[in-house]
């Protein structure tokens, strides 16, 4: 499909954006009335990344086997997709999937599923269909279903889904830039090796 996988990202990234409105569409949510850039959003966006953030730094300094077990799986694919590139890509990557993702399950899943039950009952389904689009691993699946109940709950309490979409974006960001910076990509070698 494309010479380098940076590539396939971007357009799997992208494309999920239009297939979580059009599946608000036919559903009959409208996550696009949940955005609201102020300058209080942002605040709280970047306040609700510092406990991801603080969290992310502590398990990979304590080098504990779940940082391990992520490392391992995410070592080859962030090797390959950001290697020789910018850092305009990782934000591309980081922006694409936070608004994308979050779109699909907190914009359109969540919605979904709370007006067919409760909003409690919506944010862990969705959160836990998060972590299963995301299972690579059983470390995996538990960090990205308690990832997306925190993001749930927090677009549950703010009713904001672009301080949500912020939140994801930045936390990737943070963590594709630690772990670039803690080992060899493009000939270079980070800090912690």
């Amino acid at each position: 499909m494309t010479e380098h996988p940076l590539i396939a990202a971007v357009i799997f990234q992208g494309m999920v954006i239009p297939l979580a409105l059009g599946l608000a569409l036919i559903v009959g949510v409208a996550p696009w009335d949940d955005f609201h850039l102020t300058a209080e959003a942002l605040l709280i966006a970047v306040l609700a990344t510092a406990p991801l953030v603080i969290g992310f730094r502590a398990t990979a300094n304590a080098r504990s086997p779940w940082f391990r077990d992520l490392d391992e799986l995410v070592r080859p694919t962030l090797t390959a997709l950001f290697r020789d590139r910018s850092e305009g890509a990782v934000v591309l990557v980081c922006l694409l999937a936070g608004l994308g993702e979050e779109l699909l399950f907190r914009g359109f899943l969540q919605a979904w599923l709370s007006e067919l039950t409760t909003p409690w009952i919506g944010v862990a389904l969705a959160a836990v269909a998060f972590g299963l689009l995301h299972f690579l691993s059983i470390t995996y699946f538990v960090i990205a279903t308690a990832l997306g109940l925190y993001l749930g709950v927090l677009y549950e309490l703010t009713g904001n889904l672009l301080i949500v979409c912020l939140v994801h974006a930045l936390y990737d960001w943070f963590a594709i830039r630690y772990l670039l910076d803690n080992y060899e990509v493009s000939g270079r070698v980070g800090p912690g090796r």
